[in-house]
């Protein structure tokens, strides 16, 4: 047997090998006074909280889930409620070097312009979406709908937008982190943007951790090597399409080439789209013989016959939106159900505070 310790300030992550290349995850962390632990589990990972926000047409029939704004304290504290293992959300960095959580590659407001973070300040970016504060007036908030175009985004519960140093202080320290960094799917970003973005996250979880439990994940391939450079604390994973998608960087376009930069950059995990793995179940076995962690993100992770068909073939974990019904489904708490099927009604969804 081989164990790899990865340890951090109050907290250490535990890689545990067997000889049947079974990989098992253990995160011990102190909790004064007591000890939490977790070993050889399931884990699920609310997407951006509660899950993701699809914006519809204009005139377009509402989903039946209730919405809560993604990737904000209120959606990342109802997937702690839920019992989440950990969240997962999107990390950029503003022009005047705050790490803020947001998803898409570019803002868009009022004026319907998009602006990339990293060309906006905080300030500019507290003026933008929901404000707690009812005195704050701000910029409504638009984004690509669906069907390609723009429109007004909305939800049925809102909340502000957040740094990360909030979400550090304000969710519940129980619940994980996965924080994704936030790069343009162009290839465009200088390698001195990646050191900037990258310094910038690691100089508040060095500061605000608190023996968190955290793992990092990021499409870009140099972003993931970089970071893997300047901290050994906490794992690193590499997000991959899985071949669903074809880009021009090699490296993001198959699970074997996500594995070959995991080994070249000591990485200790793949996240992958997963109608790749549904596709082509042996990648799992294929992953986890080279020691590495496997996660799943996609909307099919909404299905409990694809979760616990995952979790028969040995995946480690599966973020989803669907955190609740994802939960039970994962510690057979109930029959395997659909989004459909199980997906709570906008007047009867358990919304927890």
């Amino acid at each position: 047997m081989k164990l790899v310790s990865i340890d951090s300030a109050g907290s250490s992550w535990n890689v545990v090998m067997d000889h049947s290349q079974n990989l098992a995850l253990r995160a011990d962390y102190q909790m004064s006074p007591e000890t939490f632990e977790t070993s050889s589990m399931f884990v699920v990972v609310g997407h951006r909280g509660c899950g993701k926000n699809k914006v519809l047409p204009q005139g377009s029939t509402p989903e039946t889930r209730l919405s809560i704004r993604e990737n904000t304290i209120t959606s990342f504290n109802l997937a702690s409620k839920n019992e989440a293992d950990f969240v997962e959300f999107d990390v950029q960095v503003t022009k005047d070097g705050i790490p803020i959580i947001f998803h898409d590659d570019v803002i868009v407001a009022e004026d319907q312009i998009p602006r990339h973070i990293r060309e906006i300040t905080l300030e500019e970016f507290r003026g933008m979406g929901p404000q707690t504060e009812s005195t704050k007036v701000s910029k409504s908030l638009y984004r690509k709908a669906v069907d390609g175009s723009i429109a007004l985004w909305t939800t049925d519960v809102e909340d502000s937008m957040c740094i990360l140093a909030e979400a550090f202080a304000e969710v519940q320290p129980s619940t994980g982190f996965n924080i994704e960094l936030k790069f343009g799917d162009d290839g465009s970003t200088t390698v001195e943007e990646l050191h900037r973005v990258i310094d910038a996250v690691l100089q508040d979880v060095r500061q605000l951790a608190n023996g968190r439990m955290i793992y990092f994940s990021s499409f870009h391939p140099d972003a993931v090597q970089i970071l893997r450079k300047k901290m050994s604390l906490y794992p690193v994973f590499f997000l991959t399409n899985g071949g669903s998608q074809t880009y021009n960087d090699p490296r993001r376009n198959s699970i074997e080439a996500a594995i070959e930069v995991c080994r070249e950059g000591n990485l200790q995990g793949i996240v992958s789209e997963v109608k790749a793995v549904l596709q082509h179940p042996a990648s799992v076995a294929l992953v986890k013989s080279q020691g590495l962690f496997f996660f799943t993100y996609g909307e099919l992770n909404n299905f409990g016959e694809a979760v616990l068909k995952q979790k028969s073939w040995g995946i480690d974990g599966v973020i989803v939106d669907h955190v609740l019904e994802m939960v039970r489904v994962a510690r057979q708490q109930e029959e395997p159900a659909s989004p459909s099927s199980a997906a709570p009604g906008r007047r009867t969804v358990p919304v927890m505070y």
